[in-house]
């Protein structure tokens, strides 16, 4: 949860920031540069969030294991 608001606050402001960077983001449809840049952020946020302990769990394997 924490990765995807971290992700969608981050989202909103390179939205903010760079408007027209998402604006064309998907060519045929019109969409708020703000709204897809959050709803992006917040999914990258899940993921690396879910990626980063997914990792963290294999390393703590992996040590328990060496002792």
């Amino acid at each position: 949860m924490a990765g995807m608001v971290l992700g969608g606050l981050f989202g909103f402001g390179s939205g903010s920031i760079a408007p027209s960077f998402f604006a064309h983001l998907i060519p045929w449809n019109d969409v708020e540069p703000r709204g897809i840049a959050t709803v992006f952020g917040g999914i990258a946020g899940v993921l690396l969030g879910g990626g980063l302990a997914t990792f963290g769990i294999l390393v703590q394997i992996w040590m328990e294991r060496k002792k």
